[in-house]
């Protein structure tokens, strides 16, 4: 409060002594006039008192209105009470944004102090360990994250710096990279990364490895076999031996093609390349490839709506049809039908390989469009298959937005449809 109203509320008090002073002596009676006048003072100041009590009970009202020193008592707490109001909301704005950004982070985070406690943590942190925002302040970290390994890393992060790599908690496919940083007051922050994709890539990583390793182990002991033989035995016959060759030649080129191919569309970015397909004049020409392969061993049946045509990589989607009739016709036997469908669904455009083959058992449907996976110990390699064709299929699918759904019954048929979001037909 300034001075000068200090002042001048201190000379009008004086004066107005002065003045009761003298009426009180003029009138004879200048004592009781100034306990009157004393009585009146204080009672003013109560009800100002009061005033200011109720108004700091609920600040959102009005300022009272009062006068004199009161006035500027009540002037100068309002002018507070409406900085600290600014402040408020400029902290406010700030924690405002800092929680957008902090949520935005796609790592889990928290924030934990000297005794292990959670006081502070993102969404991502939240969805991570399935539990509310707010319910996990104050927690123990370690019981959020049960796991041993974890536990005995974090009590030697104030010696040692590194990296754990454990399960999420009660998520058996997903792995955590976990990283502890000091920050003040020997809090710390832990930062869990979602790692998942590429303990997946590090594991087909080695079931390429062991797979391709076993596939081509047999067809190059097969030919090495026979080699070996013509060269102890120059004269030796050799019908029997090249047709078996040739046979586990042509099924090693099959496998690096379609390695291949697989390995072209992962590595092709899509992005700006979509065009209109003319799916029925790719499907006419695969019913001509069906038909060389089947030579009149299967029942072909097309029903293609020719006017009816999809957004998407001409040549992708050409590989992946192909992959699905060939398939039906390798596992279909002798006399039996493939049926193939193109046509707009109440789901969007669809193509549809059916066939009266093999079938396949209902536990191994999940694991078909795993790359090297194939139904039994050897039937794809009696029928030539790779274990790759599917995963072909999968992959296009995935990049077109597009599903792939599987039905099939052990020794009946099966049932292929690939599914096209609607967005992507075309007229």
């Amino acid at each position: 409060m300034p001075f000068s109203s200090i002042g001048q509320y201190l000379a009008r008090l004086l004066l107005a002594s002065a003045a009761i002073f003298v009426v009180g002596w003029y009138i004879g009676y200048p004592v009781l006039l100034i306990l009157a006048a004393i009585t009146v003072f204080v009672a003013w100041n109560g009800i100002n008192v009061i005033r200011l009590c109720k108004w700091l009970r609920h600040p959102e009202s009005e300022i009272p209105d009062s006068r004199g020193l009161w006035a500027d008592i009540f002037e100068h707490i309002g002018q507070m009470e409406e900085r600290n109001q600014r402040q408020n909301e400029r902290y406010q704005s700030m924690i405002g944004d800092f929680e957008t950004l902090t949520n935005a982070l796609p790592d889990a985070t928290l924030v934990i102090n000297e005794n292990d406690e959670v006081t502070w943590s993102n969404r991502a942190a939240s969805e991570l360990l399935g539990l509310d925002e707010g319910a996990l302040s104050g927690r123990q970290v370690s019981k959020l994250l049960r796991n041993p390994e974890f536990a005995d890393w974090l009590a030697v992060q104030d010696q040692l710096e590194g990296r754990l790599e454990i399960k999420a908690p009660g998520k058996s496919d997903t792995w955590l990279n976990v990283s502890a940083v000091p920050i003040r007051d020997r809090m710390r922050l832990i930062i869990m990364r979602d790692i998942s994709e590429l303990h997946h890539v590090d594991q087909i990583r080695r079931d390429f490895v062991t797979n391709i390793s076993h596939e081509l182990r047999t067809p190059l002991t097969v030919m090495l076999g026979y080699l070996e033989l013509f060269l102890d035995q120059p004269g030796a016959d050799m019908s029997e031996a090249l047709p078996r060759m040739h046979a586990q030649a042509v099924q090693m080129k099959a496998m690096v093609d379609d390695f291949l191919e697989l390995s072209r569309l992962q590595s092709v970015e899509k992005d700006g390349q979509d065009s209109r397909v003319e799916v029925p004049a790719i499907l006419l020409q695969l019913r001509k490839q069906a038909e060389e392969i089947s030579r009149g061993s299967h029942k072909l049946h097309f029903e293609i709506d020719e006017n009816l045509y999809v957004s998407g990589v001409t040549s992708d989607l050409e590989s992946a049809f192909r992959n699905l009739i060939v398939n039906a016709l390798k596992y279909t036997p002798e006399s039996g039908s493939v049926t193939v469908r193109w046509f707009d669904s109440a789901k969007g455009p669809t193509l549809e390989v059916a066939d009266t083959g093999i079938g396949i058992p209902l536990r191994e449907i999940p694991r078909l469009t795993e790359r090297f996976y194939r139904v039994g110990s050897d039937r794809g390699r009696k029928t030539g298959g790779t274990g790759l064709g599917l995963a072909i299929v999968k992959h296009v699918m995935n990049a077109h937005q597009a599903q792939l759904d599987i039905q099939s019954e052990f020794g009946v048929g099966s049932r292929f449809s690939c599914v096209f979001p609607p967005d992507r037909k075309r007229a």
